[in-house]
């Protein structure tokens, strides 16, 4: 018996010497600089979600100095691809979105792997989109739309942010469910998109409820609908898009992803502290005035909703086409 013990205790030391960094590391996080990547140019919903996270997020770690720095381009490819290549300590995070999985679906050279490439951290937020029309546009329903859209097979115009974000791939889940074609008009982001719609250039727009809410506001566009299962408190008397097409549902989130390989204690408290900012009810005030709901919730969870999300918008790249890169 005492053999069998001092053997199994022999057997067991290196492992034990072997975690002793990885534990001494975690105790001691953070001990500088965190930096938080964010794939999408200074101003936009993403880039102020996680400046304003930043912002609680070092209070709850003594002063711990955390920056948000803006590398966008690609659909957040290049954000990706920058903090997938860092060093796995926690030191460098990246506020990814939907467009985070989409992107190495649809192009043609990317390597990345989300669900391979990076833990998950915590899920921040989720949102749904809203398609927009200029005020004088004759369907005012997303039933309407249809219909004018088997009328004018082609002509009538649907702008959207970029080809293979989530806009561009929930109008290709549209034209697939009802078998209507539109002419899917890409831009270079929102305020181009939204711009081209106001200026008449267009007829339709699909965006978010942050990049809309000035201008529905003004009553400069008016709502068709939103891809949301149940109506949006912001905007209560737009329909959803599950009225007409009954289980249709998109919805993008954004939140905080780590390089693959980070300590999982490292992971949970990282989890843990951002989990508690956005419960903090001025967070989840500013938040909501995104047409935004926060999150938060365990790193499991989060992990399953990009698997899946994963495996569903692969099948939507293959079944629709969709191309870009």
């Amino acid at each position: 018996m005492i053999g069998i013990g001092r053997r199994g205790a022999l057997l067991g030391a290196p492992l034990a010497l072997a975690a002793l960094p990885r534990r001494a590391a975690a105790q001691a996080f953070p001990s500088r600089q965190i930096r938080i990547i964010v794939g999408f140019a200074s101003g936009g919903a993403n880039d102020i979600m996680a400046r304003l996270v930043a912002a609680k997020l070092t209070d709850r770690m003594a002063g711990t100095p955390i920056v948000v720095e803006n590398r966008p381009g690609a659909g957040t490819l290049l954000a990706a691809e920058y903090v997938a290549r860092a060093a796995p300590d926690g030191y460098t995070l990246m506020y990814a979105s939907s467009s985070t999985l989409i992107t190495p679906l649809i192009n043609r050279t990317s390597t990345l792997d989300p669900t391979r490439d990076f833990d998950a951290v915590v899920m921040a937020q989720s949102s749904p989109l809203l398609l927009v029309s200029r005020p004088d546009f004759p369907a005012k329903t997303l039933g309407e739309l249809i219909e004018l859209g088997r009328q004018r097979p082609g002509r009538i115009t649907i702008s959207h942010p970029g080809v293979g974000g989530i806009n561009h791939l929930s109008l290709a889940v549209l034209m697939k469910q009802t078998n209507v074609e539109f002419t899917l008009v890409p831009y270079n982001g929102n305020n181009p998109s939204l711009t081209a719609l106001v200026r008449g250039e267009i007829d339709v727009a699909s965006d978010s409820l942050f990049a809309t809410r000035t201008l529905l506001e003004s009553n400069t566009i008016r709502a068709i609908g939103i891809t949301s299962a149940q109506r949006s408190p912001t905007q209560p008397n737009v329909p959803t898009f599950a009225e007409t097409l009954p289980g249709y549902e998109v919805t993008f989130w954004g939140g905080f992803m780590a390089p693959r390989g980070t300590p999982a204690p490292i992971l949970d408290r990282l989890n843990t502290e951002i989990d508690a900012v956005l419960k903090l009810p001025e967070v989840v005030e500013r938040v909501k005035t995104f047409g935004a709901d926060p999150v938060g919730g365990s790193r499991a969870h989060y992990t399953k909703v990009i698997a899946e999300d994963w495996v569903r918008w692969g099948a939507v790249v293959r079944e629709t086409g969709v191309t870009g890169g």
